[in-house]
């Protein structure tokens, strides 16, 4: 499905985590893109940011806006949260004896999903914070040759980070994973299971930051836009 002229990918999760395995499994570099609402309506109104989008092996529609929008198109899809697929490639690195490099969030946050991480048998080569200025340690995280690179710098640093850097690897998978590194140390929580159901993981976000609110009126906009595109 095309949406603001991006490929969004229509299979299952079963499918596209299969296909991701394969990926890492034969050294091949990969960029996916945990795609939201907000996401795409960065994408929609900022050129660079759709650009780098549009150079992602795989763009995965992440929530229930995406999911709508298919709608409007006549499209049935699922959606495959990125911390749940963040989840999923921890538990295969752990069989599989990945590397992975975190980078993202604040300090202290990144420093205890690493110790987290690496106490369930993950091979964590190295970590940093998201606070830097240009590529950060990128020749660090060369050097290290990790299988996987989790950037949890927010839209549009996140993924302008790997659009820029990634031809600097020989393999590894980037993804960026927004918020996900509070949720998996602990130091936020996830919405309920019954709420993640419904759809209405973004309704629980907004009442747990009130600076959220605002986002309301940046999905009515995305909707809008969703419902005239004619990619």
């Amino acid at each position: 499905m095309k949406l603001f002229g991006i490929e969004i990918d229509e299979r299952p999760r079963e499918e596209i985590l299969k296909d991701i395995i394969q990926r890492i499994s034969s050294s091949q570099r990969t960029f996916v893109v945990t795609a939201n609402a907000l996401i795409m309506l960065k994408a929609k109104e900022d050129k660079e940011y759709r650009n780098a989008l549009k150079s992602a092996n795989l763009v995965v529609p992440d929530g229930t806006g995406i999911v709508i929008a298919a709608r409007f198109k006549g499209k049935k899809i699922g959606k495959y949260p990125g911390v749940e697929l963040a989840k999923d490639l921890i538990n295969e690195g752990v069989n599989r004896d990945w590397k992975f490099y975190l980078l993202g969030a604040r300090e202290e946050v990144v420093s205890r999903l690493a110790k987290v991480l690496n106490a369930k048998g993950l091979n964590i080569c190295g970590y940093h914070h998201g606070y830097f200025e240009g590529n950060g340690p990128i020749e660090e995280i060369v050097s290290k040759k990790p299988d996987v690179v989790l950037v949890a710098m927010g839209i549009p640093k996140q993924e302008l980070w790997i659009h820029k850097n990634i031809d600097k690897f020989d393999k590894g998978l980037f993804m960026g994973v927004g918020g996900t590194f509070d949720v998996l140390s602990g130091f936020k929580k996830r919405a309920p299971n019954w709420m993640i159901e419904a759809g209405l993981e973004w309704l629980y976000r907004i009442s747990q930051d009130p600076r959220r609110w605002k986002n309301i009126f940046r999905l009515m906009k995305f909707f809008f836009y969703a419902m005239f595109d004619r990619s």
